[in-house]
């Protein structure tokens, strides 16, 4: 028997799918699969590799629709014009207080909120944010054939998909099992991230402390 051949893209993960579930005969049915399974990763995954970044127009209401592919915000600042003071906004609830009320209403906003599809600031106010958020993984399918987490983690879609074709297949112990499988592969995906993302946050306060000792000795 021929070897499997490396999970790299679309084509050979629904090659190797259907070896692992000894079916040939559900090529129609995988992009469901596929996407059923990057919903799952979508709403667990907060990682570096999502993480991007936008320059977005504010309408006269301090208003802007949010992204096609966003997530989840990271940081978003407010300038009034592109050479203008950079303001750093909060992210509020829309009912708080603070979104409410509890700001000067001829000020630079001061808060953010997400409602109805948007971004929305307050006070309002036109000018521009500088938006970093975390993005949905660009979706596999027979025509965009690769993306960064099959290449990264390629055992994140293998076993999603797995289990979506046993769970299609009305075989639930053994979509059970492959999610399981899943669950534990996402699990150390995040923490292995994560660790990253601590690294990130040590260089960073450790430039910090550079920048301040440095700026002492000029003093």
């Amino acid at each position: 028997m021929a070897a499997l051949p490396a999970i790299i893209d679309y084509d050979s993960l629904v090659l190797n799918v259907s070896d692992y579930i000894a079916r040939n005969d559900l090529e129609d049915y995988y992009p469901t699969f596929i996407q059923l399974t990057e919903n799952r990763l979508n709403s667990a995954l907060k990682v570096p590799g999502m993480e991007t970044e936008a320059t977005l127009t504010l309408g006269v209401d301090g208003t802007v629709a949010t992204p096609a592919t966003y997530v989840e915000w990271i940081m978003v600042n407010w300038k009034a014009a592109p050479a203008g003071r950079v303001q750093r906004l909060r992210y509020v609830e829309a009912n708080s207080p603070e979104f409410t009320h509890r700001f000067r209403p001829n000020g630079a906003p001061m808060y953010y909120t997400v409602a109805g599809g948007k971004i929305r600031t307050a006070p309002g106010r036109a000018g521009t944010i500088d938006a970093v958020f975390y993005q949905r993984v660009p979706s596999l399918t027979p025509t965009a054939q690769t993306n960064w987490l099959i290449q990264k983690a390629p055992q994140l879609y293998l076993y999603g998909v797995i289990a979506e074709a046993y769970s299609f297949q009305k075989d639930e112990a053994r979509a059970g099992e492959w999610l399981k499988n899943a669950d534990d592969r996402l699990k150390l995906f995040i923490e292995e991230s994560s660790g990253v993302k601590v690294g990130r946050r040590a260089e960073r306060a450790a430039e910090v402390e550079a920048e301040l000792i440095a700026s002492k000795g000029l003093n």
